[in-house]
C-alpha cells in the first residue's frame, strides 16, 4: 500500500470520527435539550448560564420566602376576623347586662358565657401555623399568651416583627408581635375582658359601663392590626408578582442562552449521520479497491 493511500485513510479515519463525535453530540443535545452543558461547548455562554442559574436559586428562595410569609398573613387575618367577632358578642353581652332590668344572677350568668369567650380569645391569640406561633413576635418556640391566676393573662413573646428577604436587598414584615395586637397599643384586650368579669360577678353597673367603652377600644385596636395585615399582603402579592416575572424571565434567557433548537438539533443529527454513512461507504469501496493491487493475477 503505498504512501498516499496510508495518508487518505488516516484521513478518513479522523474525518469518521469527527462525524461521530458530531452525531454524539446532536444526540446528547436532543436528549437533554441543552445546547450548552459543559464548558467546552461554549465557555462564554457556560459562565453566563452559572450567573444565571445563581440568580434564579435566588429568586426561587424568595418565592418560597414570600409564600411562607403568604400563609402566616392569611392565618393572621382570619385570626383577626374571628378576634373581632367575639368581641363583637362580649359587646353585646356587656349592652345586656348594663340594663336595669338584668339582676345581680343574670350578669353572672352573662359572665358564665364571657369567661368562656376570654378562654377563646387566648386561645386565638395563640394560633399556630407549621408548630410556630403567629402572634408571638420572634420568640416562637413556646405559645406567647399564657393564662395566669383568675382571668390574668401575661405576654411571654416579644415585640419584634418577624420579616423575611422578598428580593435583592428588600424585607417584608410578615406578621405583627402578640403585644402590638392583643396587649398593646390603645389597650389592654385580656385586661379589659378581666375586669369586665370582675363588675359582671360583683353587680357593678358603673364597671360594666367601663367594660363597653374598652371593648369599643378593642375592636378599634383589632380593626387597626387587620389593616396593617390588609397592607402586608399586598406587598406580599406584589412580591409575588415580581418574583414571577423575574422567574420567568430567567428561564427564557438560560432557554435561549443553552437550551437546543429541537429541529435544528435533528436537521444536525440527520446530516451527519447521511456523511458518516457516505463517507464510511466510500472508504470501504476504496479500501477493497486498494487490496486488489496486492492480488496475484488469475
Amino acid at each position: 500500500m503505498r504512501v498516499s493511500d496510508l495518508q487518505f485513510f488516516g484521513s478518513t479515519i479522523g474525518d469518521l470520527q469527527r462525524t461521530k463525535e458530531r452525531i454524539v453530540r446532536a444526540q446528547e443535545q436532543i436528549a437533554s435539550q441543552q445546547r450548552i452543558a459543559k464548558p467546552s461547548d461554549d465557555p462564554s455562554i457556560f459562565g453566563q448560564a452559572i450567573l444565571e442559574k445563581s440568580a434564579l436559586a435566588d429568586n426561587d428562595q424568595w418565592i418560597r420566602n414570600i409564600q411562607f410569609g403568604t400563609a402566616r398573613v392569611a392565618v393572621a387575618d382570619q385570626t383577626l376576623g374571628q378576634a373581632q367577632n367575639l368581641i363583637s358578642r362580649v359587646r353585646e353581652l356587656a349592652v345586656q347586662a348594663r340594663s336595669d332590668t338584668t339582676s345581680a344572677q343574670g350578669r353572672v350568668t352573662i359572665a358564665q358565657e364571657v369567661r368562656q369567650l376570654h378562654r377563646q380569645l387566648i386561645q386565638l391569640a395563640n394560633t399556630e401555623v407549621a408548630g410556630q406561633p403567629v402572634f408571638a413576635g420572634t420568640k416562637t418556640d413556646a405559645p406567647p399568651f399564657v393564662l395566669g391566676v383568675g382571668d390574668s393573662v401575661s405576654y411571654q413573646g416579644n415585640s419584634e416583627s418577624q420579616s423575611i428577604v422578598v428580593g435583592p436587598n428588600q424585607t417584608t414584615q410578615i406578621v405583627l408581635p402578640g403585644d402590638q395586637v392583643f396587649t398593646g397599643g390603645t389597650t389592654n384586650i385580656f385586661d379589659d375582658l378581666s375586669n369586665l368579669l370582675t363588675a359582671l360577678e360583683s353587680n357593678n353597673g358603673a364597671g360594666i359601663e367601663v367594660g363597653i367603652g374598652a371593648l369599643d377600644q378593642a375592636t378599634a385596636q383589632i380593626g387597626l392590626a387587620q389593616g396593617q395585615i390588609g397592607a402586608i399582603s399586598n406587598r406580599l402579592d406584589t412580591a409575588q408578582g415580581t418574583a414571577q416575572v423575574v422567574s420567568e424571565a430567567i428561564q427564557q434567557a438560560l432557554s435561549n442562552q443553552t437550551g437546543t433548537d429541537l429541529a435544528t438539533a435533528l436537521t444536525e443529527l440527520q446530516l451527519q449521520q447521511t456523511a458518516y454513512q457516505a463517507t464510511s461507504q466510500t472508504f470501504t469501496r476504496l479500501f477493497d479497491s486498494s487490496l486488489l493491487k496486492f492480488l496475484p493475477p488469475a
